[in-house]
């Protein structure tokens, strides 16, 4: 009984022992820790930047990086820069933490006391599946203002502030339905866009207003960082119906840190007039559309226009119908005109021209083909023509001596050149004018000759 016992108390020490190794190699849970505080910690002027540094660790690694949230504050401006987070290694109470840390910005824009309220940040610690949420402490930020500035709107400080202003269309009298647009644009000397503050916008008694989303910029130049901060407020009215209307000026509040004072930028007003247009436009734009800045365009249609829109789709129409005959008349067009072309290069003007160029030339290996293709185009000497058809042609009708002799010296010059002889100068200017005379005598003898057509029985 005894043996039995020591034997049990053994094993249970054994167990423990296994239990107590265990529990020694086994990994602990990782924690999370998260850390808050502005810098600088005490009271700012307005308008200044703070920064509000958050720190998050773990006792292990995160596997992946925190969703860091952005936050509102009222009468402040809160932004997280496009930053890479710093890395983080302490030794706390005696244990390793290991995490990230990142800084927000804040610009207070009144004089009092911020409340910065706890928001929820998700970590992803090594060694468990599951994400964190951590909640960031409550946090107090002094703001003060300058002696001089406790009655601004919204307190802005800068070395230099310009504003221009831009009115489109720039005319006085516009149509019903017509947008003018607004545009405002203010420069800040070293000071980024987004702590420019708005300019007050606001609506106009008889038009409609649709604000679109500002647009800033940071100026920045090499070997110099941040030159100045551009933000541009633009906003488009509409007349719905006839009268005079009057856009404000324009007042912006700043404060001159050089000076210490306050400044004022005065834009003017503008006025104009809209008047009933005889058209109406298609249809309305949404207002979601012109609120969210969407593109658009009001279209307006004038008799004028649809008439010539109605003559042009007729036209079309016409074409598409008739585009078989079209191209048949275009084809046969185009085909009466190649043969037309090839009819007067193969005619008798042609010839002639060729002949007197190699005429005057002195080639009788070129003159003689030349005459016979210009005898055979006039169709007066027969066909083929021969050098025999003029001579008769020129004795029959009664001509003029100097023609035979010019016809007469042609021929025997011709028959020269194919007898092998000496060959003969070529009086051209006789020959010319003793060739056309018998032409033209043996068309009119030819015209005599052809009998009168039948008169009209009735």
């Amino acid at each position: 009984m005894t043996a039995v016992f020591l034997r049990l108390l053994l094993v249970i020490a054994w167990l423990g022992a296994a239990c107590a190794s265990a529990s020694v190699f086994a990994d602990a849970a990782p924690r999370t820790l998260v850390r808050a505080h502005l810098e600088p910690a005490g009271p700012v002027v307005a308008g200044s930047e703070v920064k509000l540094v958050v720190d998050l660790l773990t006792t292990t690694w995160f596997t992946e990086a925190p969703n860091w949230p952005l936050f509102t504050v009222p009468d402040a401006i809160v932004s997280l820069p496009d930053e890479q987070a710093d890395n983080l290694s302490e030794d706390i109470g005696g244990v390793r933490w290991f995490g990230v840390s990142r800084a927000y910005r804040i610009a207070p824009q009144a004089g009092k006391t911020f409340d910065i309220a706890p928001f929820a940040i998700t970590v992803y610690p090594g060694g468990t599946n599951t994400p964190v949420q951590v909640m960031t402490p409550a946090l107090k930020l002094v703001a003060t203002l300058p002696p001089g500035a406790e009655g601004m709107g919204t307190f802005f400080p800068t070395t230099r502030l310009t504003a221009t202003q831009t009115i489109e269309p720039a005319k006085e009298h516009i149509r019903v339905g017509d947008a003018v647009t607004r545009t405002i644009t203010q420069r800040a000397a070293g000071t980024e866009s987004m702590l420019i503050p708005p300019v007050n916008l606001g609506d106009v008694d008889g038009l409609k207003r649709y604000a679109k989303p500002p647009a800033t910029r940071n100026i920045v130049q090499d070997r110099v960082g941040l030159v100045a901060g551009e933000r541009t407020d633009s906003v488009t009215y509409t007349a719905d119906h006839n009268g005079r209307f009057k856009l404000p000026p324009v007042t912006i509040e700043w404060w001159n840190t050089k000076t210490q004072k306050k400044e004022t930028i005065e834009l003017p007003g503008v006025t104009f007039s809209a008047a009933t247009a005889h058209e109406k436009p298609l249809f309305d734009i949404p207002v979601e559309a012109m609120s969210n800045g969407f593109p658009h365009r009001i279209i307006v249609i004038h008799s004028r226009q649809v008439i010539i829109g109605c003559a042009v789709l007729l036209g079309l129409m016409l074409a598409v119908w008739a585009r078989v005959r079209v191209v048949t008349f275009l084809r046969r067009t185009w085909k009466r005109a190649a043969d037309a072309r090839q009819r007067y290069l193969e005619g008798e003007a042609v010839a002639w021209r060729r002949l007197r160029e190699v005429a005057h030339q002195g080639d009788w290996r070129r003159i003689i083909p030349a005459l016979y293709r210009w005898l055979d185009r006039t169709h007066e000497f027969g066909h083929p023509a021969r050098l025999e058809s003029i001579v008769r042609a020129g004795s029959a009708g009664g001509t003029d001596d100097r023609d035979d002799r010019g016809v007469a010296d042609l021929v025997d010059a011709v028959g020269a050149h194919y007898a092998g002889g000496a060959t003969r100068e070529l009086r051209w200017k006789d020959a010319e004018t003793a060739l056309r005379r018998v032409e033209r005598k043996t068309r009119l003898q030819q015209e005599e000759a052809q009998p009168l057509p039948p008169l009209n029985q009735f």
